[in-house]
């Protein structure tokens, strides 16, 4: 009956109570504009600095029982200098709280604060506090970087700081793949591939620009340094992310099916590739992948079924972040050897975002792992086609590639960095789409026409 009741709760809450929050809350704040240097450095190094030194563990729950390790404590460390830099800007200019609140960053806000409120019945309340503190700090210093007027024009710029940093931080790992013959992956991560697709869209849908072609090779060679096999799976997002940018109804309504489809395919081929056994070995050969590794998603299918098994009575979760870190408080270790093998009592991941929402925040995070994907395709519809083209088509890719990573949940990643990047440019073109057009004869206000993504209450 609890379940029932909690079902019925976040179905009204939806379909009635969010669509009156979203709009009550909603603001339209001016371009933030701040100095990117200081954000931007901030960002890169915590984004970057676990490549360069991490402490490894065996332990699931080694945290827990050992305490921190040192590049733990640096990571803190990051984060809070970085906190310390918001209330600086906070305090010079109080509007700044007010970026999270504008559309299209609204739900994701709304999100954020779920998760700070599933601290409540966390199984480790202090981590889910922690993650979710870290995850609205990096998410608000993503803001102030990308939410400026010119945006449209330098997002590829930005974007390819980003990359180019990352290759630095990575450099010694490629050169010894590149050394064995390995090109494809020959500096492995599950993220990058995003933010390397998202500067290929900048270059390839947004105005021209005197570096585009440099940024579109710039853009080719991370995605295939970075490359997994399921970001380059994700790519079949391009076509439906295409056709649902159209204007016409029509083709947005064969986008979605075909979107839906691909989703479909995609998760078939994750866990069932083995049924196509010529099909594997090509694969195997392009990716420089083993057969083994592309058979069976690098084990996700083995222990997903374990996963969703240890989270399946708790409705809304258990904590955000914490229930991915430590699955093994709920279901014991003994179980998990037994199903999967010792290697597998230590998992820290889910490595699936729908996966992690469910995880963390329960039904709720599904519901909000959806709308943060639909919301700003449906905001991009009042933009320009360039625009709608880059928001539609990385949000698919997005959608794809989190079927193997957290995508948006469990942490803040590189992959909520390029999220707000096309978010940030999709209000700035909205915001051009809806200025006043001025005329040879004067200045004329265009009255203001409602958006139909968006009706008036």
């Amino acid at each position: 009956m609890l379940n029932v009741l909690i079902a019925t709760g976040v179905a009204t809450w939806f379909s009635v109570a969010y669509p009156v929050l979203r709009r009550r809350l909603a603001v339209r704040a001016p371009s933030g504009g701040a100095p990117l240097f200081w954000p931007l450095a901030l960002l890169v190094v915590f984004a970057f600095m676990p490549l360069v030194f991490s402490v490894e563990r065996t332990d699931g729950n080694a945290v827990l029982e050992q305490g921190l390790t040192a590049s733990n404590v640096v990571t803190i460390v990051l984060t809070g200098l970085t906190g310390l830099y918001l209330a600086a800007k906070i305090a010079a200019d109080r509007r700044v709280l007010t970026l999270p609140f504008c559309m299209p960053y609204l739900p994701f806000t709304l999100m954020i604060g779920m998760n700070a409120l599933s601290a409540a019945w966390s199984i480790v309340p202090l981590y889910t506090l922690y993650r979710t503190a870290e995850l609205a700090i990096f998410t608000l210093t993503s803001i102030l970087i990308f939410d400026r007027p010119d945006i449209q024009r330098r997002l590829g710029d930005i974007l390819a700081i980003v990359t180019l940093s990352w290759l630095v931080a990575v450099t010694p790992e490629i050169v010894t793949n590149l050394a064995s013959g390995i090109v494809f992956s020959s500096a492995k991560n599950n993220m990058m591939p995003l933010v390397c697709a998202a500067l290929g869209f900048a270059a390839a849908f947004g105005p021209r620009r005197p570096r585009r072609g440099l940024y579109l090779v710039l853009a080719a060679a991370g995605f295939v340094i970075a490359g997994s096999a399921a970001s380059t799976g994700a790519l079949i997002a391009v076509g439906p992310g295409l056709m649902i940018a159209s204007r016409r109804p029509g083709l947005r309504l064969a986008g979605i099916v075909l979107a839906l489809a691909s989703v479909a395919v995609f998760l078939f081929l994750m866990v069932g590739l083995s049924n196509f056994p010529a099909l594997l070995d090509v694969l195997s050969v392009i990716l420089q992948k083993p057969r083994v590794e592309l058979a069976n998603a690098t084990g996700r299918g083995q222990f997903w079924p374990t996963f969703i098994a240890a989270t399946q009575d708790r409705l809304l979760g258990s904590g955000f972040s914490a229930a991915d870190r430590f699955v093994q408080l709920l279901i014991p270790t003994t179980e998990l050897a037994d199903e999967l093998g010792r290697d597998a009592v230590f998992i820290t991941s889910s490595h699936n975002m729908f996966l992690s929402a469910w995880a963390g925040t329960g039904i709720v995070g599904l519901c909000f792992a959806l709308v943060t994907l639909i919301e700003p395709i449906r905001f991009a519809r009042a933009a320009d086609r360039g625009t709608r083209r880059l928001v539609a088509c990385l949000i698919l890719m997005l959608a794809l590639n989190g079927m193997t990573t957290p995508g948006l949940y469990q942490d803040w990643n590189v992959n909520v960095l390029a999220y707000v990047a096309v978010l940030a440019y999709a209000r700035a073109a909205r915001r051009a789409a809806e200025a006043p057009v001025v005329l040879a004869a004067g200045p004329v206000a265009i009255p203001h026409r409602a958006d139909p993504a968006w009706p008036a209450a």
